[in-house]
């Protein structure tokens, strides 16, 4: 494996809950992914040989290199797209377009869940789900029998879901102030759990983002406010659910309204909690109560 050297070579250019991210100073194509110390190795192995799988589908990623190390700690080498920003950094450097960057990171999201992907290539994300669900140590055996249920019942649209979508992992390399209709990329980031299934799994993630993080870490990760968040939330089901297809109708059923949809989405979002207990090693009281009270326990 290849050790790379930070301090003389490279320059930080993000963070994140998992690591950090820098620029190659000599090599201005390269770019690292660079994990905590501590993160279990076969995550980045795996997160590797999926952003290959994807980025091999022509689904818009940065393109994976090899493994590295600095010693301390792991990473990822990826090809450098210029001048990325996330929709976060994006919609906190300029507020006032919060409304049309959220429609666009809406519209890539919903372009994202209409692609179509080969089974067996990726997991199927509701083994995913009965994975992160099995590892909780609060819920009683019953009680995860009643979610394991609900899991048997989401359906399988044979697409494209991220695993962990919010405005932090999806980037844009449109330029600050300037107009979308100008050409610019934009692709998706921290593809580790990528998997084949229900987008609405990916809606429960940002639902978390959103209504039910902390307002520190909300700030620190994604430099939003919990308002600014929700606001944006809004912003994102009407664009999402409400036009085109009107996939609110398709998911929730004739005459659903946006209420209907955040309650449709909950039981998702208490799903997408076991991997925030998984991650963390426990779960916080506050997502223990929003999983009893969207589950009737």
């Amino acid at each position: 494996m290849e050790k790379v050297n930070i301090e003389n070579d490279y320059r930080k250019s993000g963070e994140g809950a998992n690591g950090d991210s820098y620029d190659c100073l000599t090599d201005e194509s390269i770019m690292l992914k660079m994990y905590n110390a501590g993160y279990p190795e076969h995550m980045i192995t795996d997160e590797l040989e999926v952003a290959r799988k994807v980025y091999s589908l022509g689904i818009p990623s940065p393109e994976p290199g090899c493994l590295v190390t600095d010693g301390s700690r792991l990473g990822i080498r990826y090809r450098r797209i210029a001048g990325k920003r996330s929709f976060a950094r994006m919609i906190s450097d300029e507020p006032d377009r919060m409304e049309e960057y959220t429609r666009e990171f809406a519209r890539y999201c919903k372009t994202l869940h209409s692609t179509p992907v080969p089974e067996g290539l990726f997991p199927d994300a509701r083994e995913q789900a009965r994975h992160f669900l099995e590892c909780d140590k609060v819920f009683s055996a019953a009680e995860k029998a009643f979610m394991q249920n609900f899991i048997d019942l989401i359906p399988d649209t044979g697409t494209a879901v991220h695993g962990d979508m919010h405005v932090g992992n999806v980037i844009s390399t449109l330029p600050e102030g300037a107009p979308l209709s100008q050409d610019h990329t934009v692709n998706f980031i921290d593809l580790g759990l990528f998997s084949r299934g229900c987008p609405l799994l990916d809606m429960g993630m940002f639902q978390i983002v959103c209504f039910f993080s902390d307002e520190d870490f909300r700030r620190e990760n994604y430099h939003l406010t919990g308002s600014m968040m929700r606001a944006m939330w809004d912003i994102f089901v009407d664009e999402y659910f409400y036009s085109d297809d009107c996939a609110a109708e398709k998911w929730f059923g004739p005459g659903a309204t946006p209420q209907a949809v955040f309650e449709g989405i909950l039981p998702y979002t208490c799903l997408k909690i076991f991997l925030i207990e998984h991650n963390a090693g426990a779960l916080f009281p506050h997502y223990e109560n929003i999983i009893r009270q969207t589950f009737g326990f």
